[in-house]
Parts: C-alpha cells; structure tokens; sequence
C-alpha cells in the first residue's frame, strides 16, 4: 500500500470516528428519531467518502479540474437531499430545526473533510 493510499485510508479512518462521536452525541439528543439519523449519517458518510476519494483522484489529475469537481460532489449531495430527505420533512408540512440538523451536521461534517484536504494539499 503506497503512501498515497495510507493517508487516505487516516483520512477517511477520522472521519469514520468523527461520524461516530457526532452520532452518538445527536442519538442522545433526538433518541426518538434514531431510524431517520441512521439512514442520514449512512448516507451523508457514503456521499462524503465518494466526495473525498474523487476529490483525491481530481488531485493526482490536473488542478484546474479540482473546482468542477467539488462542484459536482456538492451537487451530487443536493440531488440526494432533494430526491431522498427532503420529501420526507416535508411529509408534514413544514421543516423544524431538529429536522433541519439531522441532516445538516452529517452533511457539514462531509463538507468540512473535503475542505480540510483540500486545504491540506494545496497550503
């Protein structure tokens, strides 16, 4: 196994444990929803290591390219959110926050790595 492919493998490792430590923190605070936080933090995590290991692939390819790519994995998330979340918040009517934040930690978390190897591999 290269270097390369060692970093990423910590990289995606941290985010497994910080996907982990911020779901059992959000269980303890909606235990009545666990159903819906399992679905959005599996997804939200599935989303987030594709994210990671395009941008990771972008990275060895040519760095013009790396917008478009970020791009296109933000895009990929909402397309998910609009076709699979929001639907079922809307099944009532109207978001609450709680609703709001069941996805939104899940997904800022993905977001936040993507921005941490980006940053990390182009200071």
């Amino acid at each position: 196994m290269g270097l390369n492919m060692k970093k990423k493998s910590v990289f995606i490792i941290v985010l497994g444990i910080f996907y982990g430590i911020s779901f059992m923190i959000h269980l303890q605070l909606s235990p009545g929803f666990k159903s819906f936080l399992i679905r959005s933090y599996s997804v939200n995590a599935i989303m987030s290591i594709i994210a990671l290991l395009l941008l990771g692939f972008g990275m060895q390819q040519k760095k013009n390219n790396l917008a478009n790519l970020y791009l296109a994995t933000v895009a990929m998330k909402l397309i998910v959110y609009f076709l699979y979340f929001h639907p079922q918040f809307h099944a009532e009517g109207s978001i609450t926050r709680k609703e709001f934040f069941m996805f939104f930690i899940p997904y800022a978390l993905g977001l936040l790595a993507e921005i941490i190897l980006l940053a990390r591999r182009y200071r």
